[in-house]
């Protein structure tokens, strides 16, 4: 295990990947331009298919800016490669238990706490594993256990992953974006402390524990460790799995419709308590992280990704929000510099674009409710962003910002494939003031 995760040779496992990647990429460049295929027709992309499978396996940071790129605008991305990439963002390919019980032994000494273990992982991801347990008290437990050596090759990984985007042209539109890989390797060592998400799944649980119908897991705390992570175990489906079963019937079953409406509410009401009520958010918008109980209560799950935010950040965001409820062209201008979306010498251009992008994501609040089925609403966002980010010449806002951003973004992924209606203005006041 120790050979297998050196960081030589991960390092060398992963240019083995980019190479690959990288000479596919280029073949397909040179196969697209020979068959003039027209953006729409481009067939799932075999270099993203190859770098995909290179990353599931490695896991670690060199996996976490693959999934972060499988969120980026597909006009940002080759032809294929945005289908292909968005498989990073389900479940990945779990390690055998012959790799996990050693960590858990170096952890533990022994497993004398535990009734058993269940040797095949509920869940997988870039930087660990779930597996389920019973304690010998009987209590059902959560047990993430931590990759290890991620630490020792963040670095090694992002400056590889920078090559494999520069080699294969997989952002031509960026010309720098330094500053995205400071905030991905800030985030991914900030994962890596159990301990830290630890407290803030203490935290979350008090900040949510007069809503009944929110549940966050509590902690076993001895049990918890830098690299071992203990909760008590919910039943549950997670939100992605329940979407892709009620598919068929979610908008025309009755029942479902008002279970679809309910998720729809809290995923709302959640997000902008975290950042304007709490000033923190989970950064992390992966549907996998939420789970739906028989009775149609939302459990929280993975905190490896939450930041605090500044009070200076909140306070102009809940400006920013109400000025733009408000159509107050001005103001929104005014305090989109104060937050450095836009800059005082930027041209009518740049600013009339970001007053266009304001107003469409204020379109859920301007009425009572709102159905987000079919309402296209990321399509029509990420198209202005891009036209904004063309203008601006791509310039990167600052890092809670992009956090921020990245956990509003996969919030209304996850509301668009639900199709909730939602009496989301009542709902977004209520919480501005």
């Amino acid at each position: 295990m120790r050979e297998k995760n050196s960081s030589k040779s991960r390092a060398l496992s992963l240019i083995r990947t980019i190479g690959s990647t990288a000479l596919k990429a280029g073949n397909e460049a040179i196969q697209k331009k020979l068959s003039k295929l027209s953006e729409g027709d481009s067939p799932i992309s075999e270099a993203a298919l190859r770098l995909v499978k290179g990353l599931d396996d490695l896991k670690g940071a060199a996996m976490k800016v693959g999934q972060i790129l499988s969120m980026v605008d597909e006009k940002m991305l080759p032809p294929g490669w945005k289908e292909a990439l968005s498989k990073l963002q389900a479940n990945a390919t779990a390690k055998d238990w012959s790799f996990i019980e050693p960590i858990l032994l170096k952890a533990f000494g022994n497993l004398d706490d535990f009734e058993y273990i269940e040797e095949r992982a509920v869940h997988a991801a870039s930087i660990g594993q779930v597996h389920k347990a019973r304690l010998k008290d009987g209590t059902y437990i959560a047990l993430k256990v931590q990759y290890p050596n991620l630490e020792k090759s963040v670095k090694s990984d992002l400056q590889n992953m920078k090559r494999l985007i520069n080699l294969a042209n997989i952002m031509p539109n960026m010309a720098n974006y330094d500053h995205t890989f400071e905030a991905v390797e800030k985030l991914f060592l900030e994962e890596l402390d159990f301990i830290r998400e630890k407290n803030f799944y203490e935290l979350y649980k008090e900040n949510f524990s007069n809503n009944p119908n929110i549940i966050v897991p509590k902690t076993i705390s001895h049990l918890c460790r830098k690299n071992i992570l203990a909760t008590e175990w919910i039943q549950g489906e997670n939100l992605q799995q329940w979407m892709t079963r009620n598919q068929s019937e979610m908008h025309s079953d009755i029942e479902l419709i008002k279970k679809r409406d309910k998720i729809g509410f809290l995923l709302l009401d959640l997000v902008f308590k975290e950042i304007i009520t709490f000033k923190h958010i989970q950064s992390d918008p992966n549907p996998g992280n939420f789970l739906i109980t028989e009775d149609c209560k939302l459990v929280l799950l993975d905190f490896g990704a939450t930041q605090k935010l500044s009070s200076d950040l909140i306070q102009n965001y809940a400006e920013l929000c109400r000025v733009s409820l408000a159509e107050d062209k001005e103001n929104i201008i005014n305090v989109a510099v104060k937050m450095g979306f836009l800059f005082t010498d930027d041209s009518n251009e740049i600013k009339e674009s970001f007053l266009r992008i304001m107003q469409l994501a204020m379109e859920p609040f301007i009425h009572e409710s709102y159905s987000w089925r079919n309402c296209d609403m990321l399509k029509r966002i990420n198209s202005e962003s891009f036209h904004l980010m063309k203008l601006t010449k791509f310039r990167a806002p600052a890092s809670e910002i992009i956090f921020m951003n990245r956990r509003l973004g996969g919030n209304l992924i996850m509301m668009e494939k639900l199709g909730a209606t939602v009496f989301a203005r009542e709902l977004f006041v209520n919480i501005l003031q």
